[in-house]
């Protein structure tokens, strides 16, 4: 924060000297993004704009702003603008790219398009191979995210929100590799017993690859470990994974309790349900299913 006031206090005494105004006015709209003062920040932006209607950077990080506040239309505006006054704008292009990820599927095309071409111009960009990684989850392309992914970590471990190991144990489970997600989850539960993405990932997978019998077990120490963590953890995620366990074993109207619960808290358990997660492949197309995921 004292790096930022100090920037603030230098980019002000620039626009006070007049020396190159929409240059500063621009850096002092970057540095109230980088804060989190949104509409300082767009203020600024659009001032240095008028000034200079061609300045590509700030019409780039004006559109990454509106990205921000979910101005969707108005930031691929302004990228495409940038983008056509250089063509090879890495930055713009990627970010352009995770922007048509957030405006829904039928811009995953795009998306994908964008984040490729950022790849190619920059091979070794590994938010634009994360993000990659996601739309290809996204869009079901499951072993060509799980490329992505194994690209991208071992140059930034900690690039997902989860750890690396849950994460990949979830894109193994909904490839349908359940013994490589089981794996992997178990080598997760060795650091972290109590993990219940890992738990839940092995009571998944065991359920649909050898049965519901065989998963009795991790399906009761799944629940268990969620159960213990509704007062500290995700409730949300929490209760998420507690209605994919119910709809394991057909207890319906427990699961779209559940699941009915979690879709205000959890941004992708509606993705998960519709799409991914294989412990509702019996029930995705079922009409109250269809109700809660589409409504």
């Amino acid at each position: 924060m004292e790096y930022y006031e100090q920037t603030l206090s230098d980019v002000n005494r620039a626009i006070a000297e007049k020396s190159d105004r929409s240059q500063a006015l621009a850096q002092r709209g970057e540095t109230h993004r980088l804060r989190g003062d949104l509409a300082s920040a767009l203020g600024d932006f659009n001032q240095a704009i008028g000034l200079n209607p061609d300045y590509t950077w700030a019409l780039a990080h004006r559109g990454q702003t509106y990205f921000q506040v979910q101005r969707y239309e108005s930031a691929i505006a302004d990228f495409n603008q940038a983008i056509e006054l250089n063509p090879n704008y890495t930055w713009a292009i990627a970010h352009r790219g995770v922007t048509y990820r957030f405006m829904g599927e039928a811009h995953y095309t795009m998306a994908l398009a964008d984040l490729t071409r950022a790849i190619e111009l920059k091979p070794d960009y590994i938010w634009a191979i994360g993000y990659r990684c996601r739309v290809y989850e996204l869009m079901k392309c499951y072993k060509e995210s799980l490329i992505d992914f194994d690209r991208v970590i071992p140059l930034d471990e900690n690039i997902f929100e989860k750890n690396w190991l849950t994460e990949k144990a979830l894109l193994l489970c909904y490839d349908g590799q359940y013994s490589q997600a089981i794996a992997c989850s178990q080598q997760r539960l060795q650091q972290v017993p109590d993990d219940t993405t890992a738990l839940y990932c092995i009571a998944v997978s065991k359920a649909r690859w050898q049965g519901l019998d065989a998963a009795k077990i991790d399906i009761e120490r799944s629940r268990s470990a969620l159960l213990s963590q509704g007062e500290t953890g995700d409730r949300g995620d929490i209760l998420y994974r507690l209605s994919g366990l119910a709809i394991l074993e057909d207890k319906c109207e427990q699961a779209w309790q559940y699941l009915q619960e979690a879709i205000p808290l959890n941004d992708e358990a509606i993705e998960l349900a519709a799409d991914h997660d294989p412990a509702w492949a019996n029930w995705r197309h079922d009409s109250r299913t269809q109700a809660l995921v589409t409504n």
